[in-house]
């Protein structure tokens, strides 16, 4: 492992145009001494992460029905009222939006490799869209943006998301948009059976399930025009990996995202989803890429890449915090 590591950090030091909202905040590499400090830490906080998920004790718990159902409030929404009940009336516009910001699982650059990738770890096709969360319930479906700003409505085929539904069935996906195409990276839950406290690869056979018996949310019609359709995907071995690039897609690739197939859907970025562009692909996994995503470097290595963009959006990641802090 640590040949491997210092292998990564020699092709890195000789030396991901990302538009995706998959991405959540990264590290930079200008503030790294070596990348193989960077890499114990990150490997270090996924065990971390994994035995406090093993031990049932989550920092952040969504809460599903709250989420899924406008009008319920929580009780710390029901105390500030209370407070103010001589004055203003409640803003519940404003509460509803707190509630749906940073609800989104998001993602780290992918900068340790981990020793059980081939077996533990799902690679997952992400389109350039916009990331959201989308509610189905009281005969709407609703997208939230990152920031908890409603990005849509409309009625869906999802359970609990159009006029026909129960009145209290709701379904709760994470997907990216783009051109009337919701592109399906998770499920949190589904006509109102909660999934977010499953792991990973359960989460995906019961997707796959619903959607097998759901061909129709494919299928525009004039009554439900945006569509509901999987991403490709596949496990982690170089094999799977190297035939999952060649697959043809009709919309752009922005990047991969890697699961480890035991991670829970929590709110924030995670040590335990990761993320690369296409063309990073050769110079960090081995895994060989068609021609048409090579180009896409512009002449970058990935450090160099990495470094600045996350200049340019000024983000910080708790790997950042990590190497500060050691």
């Amino acid at each position: 492992m640590d040949d491997g590591l210092d292998a990564l950090e020699n092709q890195l030091k000789s030396g991901l145009q990302v538009d995706s909202s998959a991405l959540g905040e990264h590290p930079r590499y200008s503030k790294f001494k070596n990348l193989s400090k960077a890499a114990e830490l990150q490997a270090k906080r996924r065990e971390d992460t994994l035995e406090r998920q093993k031990n049932g004790r989550l920092d952040k718990i969504m809460k599903l029905r709250n989420l899924a159902f406008d009008d319920v409030t929580s009780d710390e929404d029901d105390e500030k009222c209370a407070s103010k009940a001589n004055s203003k009336p409640c803003n519940y516009q404003s509460s509803k939006q707190g509630k749906y910001a940073d609800q989104l699982m998001l993602s780290e650059w992918l900068v340790d490799i981990p020793e059980t990738l081939s077996v533990d770890w799902t690679m997952v096709m992400s389109p350039i869209g916009k990331r959201c969360l989308v509610v189905a319930s009281r005969g709407l479906t609703t997208a939230y943006n990152k920031a908890g700003r409603q990005v849509g409505q409309f009625q869906s085929r999802l359970p609990g998301g159009n006029s026909r539904s129960k009145h209290q069935s709701y379904t709760i996906v994470d997907c990216i948009y783009s051109n009337q195409v919701y592109y399906l990276l998770d499920l949190l839950s589904w006509n109102s059976h909660d999934y977010a406290e499953n792991p990973y690869d359960f989460r995906q056979f019961m997707l796959k399930s619903k959607l097998d018996e759901m061909p129709e949310l494919g299928i525009p019609t004039a009554g439900f025009r945006n569509t509901f359709v999987p991403v490709p995907s596949c496990p982690c071995s170089s094999e799977q990996m190297t035939e999952l690039m060649k697959t043809n897609i009709s919309w752009r690739l922005d990047g991969l995202l890697f699961y480890h197939n035991s991670v829970v859907y929590e709110p924030g970025q995670s040590s335990l989803v990761g993320w690369l562009k296409p063309w990073m692909l050769p110079e960090i996994l081995k895994v060989p890429i068609p021609k048409m995503y090579e180009m896409e470097s512009n002449g970058q290595s990935s450090a160099q890449f990495i470094e600045n963009y996350n200049q340019k959006h000024k983000h910080h990641s708790k790997i950042d915090r990590d190497m500060e802090e050691d």
